[in-house]
């Protein structure tokens, strides 16, 4: 495995013009990976990324150009039930900032993962065995890229109303504890204006 390639997939921008401030900084807040099948029919398991070395040096690059400096950095990186998502920061440089208005005029909302495969399995079709893709289980991720075209069409926007906690809310309004309190205000954050 240690001469495994390094992986790229692209993925939707998560909510159009929506900032987040996270430890007094501002960002967009994407949805950059999830478990359904994307349109390389590829699975990548949320339970199986490995964030750790990417919490030291949280990259963002243009469309996975490894040998250019950085447009940005993840501000903060963390997984929910389907997901895989971030707080992007873009950097104060002319090009990052080219970038960053094409995200908040909507002309761009595609982010992509680059990740180094640790454990996987071939997808295939039950009836006839024919290979349809592959399930990433385990996954280191190296880098996160602003990127023109998402793989994945069904990382789309997050709205309120379709996190279970907000669902219950809209049913009944009861007490709430310190971690439901915790998940809305989390939503609350990631949503649009």
């Amino acid at each position: 495995m240690s001469e495994a390639p390094k992986l790229r997939k692209w993925w939707a921008k998560s909510h159009k013009n929506s900032d987040d401030i996270t430890n007094g900084q501002r960002g967009m807040t994407f949805v950059v990976s999830t478990d359904e099948v994307d349109r390389h029919g590829d699975t990548v398991s949320v339970s199986g990324w490995h964030l750790e070395s990417y919490r030291k040096n949280p990259v963002v690059l243009w469309a996975h150009h490894y040998s250019q400096p950085a447009v940005g950095r993840a501000l903060k990186v963390w997984t929910d039930e389907h997901s895989l998502l971030a707080t992007i920061k873009l950097a104060p440089t002319e090009f990052a900032q080219e970038v960053a208005t094409l995200y908040d005029e909507g002309f761009q909302s595609g982010v992509s993962v680059g990740f180094k495969p640790l454990e996987y399995e071939l997808r295939r079709d039950t009836k006839t065995g024919q290979v349809l893709g592959i399930n990433f289980t385990q996954q280191e991720l190296l880098e996160i890229s602003a990127a023109p075209v998402p793989a994945n069409q069904n990382a789309l926007k997050k709205s309120l109303d379709s996190t279970p906690r907000m669902q219950s809310f809209y049913r009944v309004s009861g007490t709430w504890d310190i971690e439901d309190l915790q998940e809305i205000l989390e939503v609350l954050r990631s949503a649009t204006n």
